[in-house]
């Protein structure tokens, strides 16, 4: 049985995600058009939809964004979704870890974060796993790739993403009073009982969803 994204955690049917939506996708015409286009005229225009697309976001995003630069957008290049990578640890009960958030007011989620350049998803994943939870890790499988935008991720932001969620296999005993710069404690949960979690990062569902991975390992979930 795979875990199929649901509505339960959306908070109300406000229009700020669809416009947020529409807000990236002017960016990205604007980003893009700017690092192809040479023509005077045009390139005007498009700084003038950037700058339209900002206003729009600041309209319905929880926190405004830096003041629009015509330098920084000339050279932002063809825009592309960003890659978020989230491992989960499973012990012998079947429990997941779970990080504390200190960003999100101590809710919880999977560690995880960006990819950064010059890094391996694989690679990626395992590093955030060390820097959050303190545990090395080995990856075992990809479970799932998903589009945020697919799921009932909350609050929605300002740009797209795609998760990956990888099956990480323990290789280092876990020191539970572990705590880093991002995260203030960590532990051991049940799947079907989890503690609050920070809906931006990861949901219940997919939890369900990486351990079933995790019980029966198959073709990753792609969305």
């Amino acid at each position: 049985m795979t875990s199929e994204p649901s509505q339960a955690h959306q908070s109300d049917n406000s229009p700020a995600p669809e416009i947020l939506r529409i807000a990236r996708k002017l960016t990205a015409i604007s980003e893009s058009g700017l690092w192809y286009c040479k023509d005077q005229f045009d390139i005007g225009r498009f700084h003038e939809i950037g700058e339209l697309a900002q206003a729009l976001t600041n309209l319905v995003g929880e926190k405004e964004l830096p003041p629009y630069r015509r330098e920084v957008a000339s050279v932002a290049g063809y825009t592309t979704p960003k890659v978020d990578v989230r491992g989960g640890v499973f012990n012998n009960d079947g429990e997941v870890v779970l990080v504390r958030e200190i960003a999100d007011e101590g809710r919880w989620t999977l560690p995880g974060g960006w990819c950064d350049i010059n890094e391996k998803p694989s690679e990626a994943v395992e590093r955030e796993v060390r820097e959050e939870a303190g545990l090395i890790t080995k990856v075992s499988q990809l479970a799932a790739l998903i589009d945020r935008d697919s799921w009932p991720h909350y609050p929605p932001i300002d740009h797209q993403v795609y998760k990956l969620f990888f099956i990480c296999e323990q290789q280092s005993a876990e020191d539970l009073a572990f705590t880093s710069i991002e995260t203030s404690q960590i532990g051991w949960f049940d799947v079907d009982n989890p503690p609050e979690l920070s809906l931006s990062r990861t949901l219940p569902e997919q939890l369900v969803l990486l351990k079933e991975h995790w019980l029966n390992p198959g073709p990753a979930y792609v969305d």
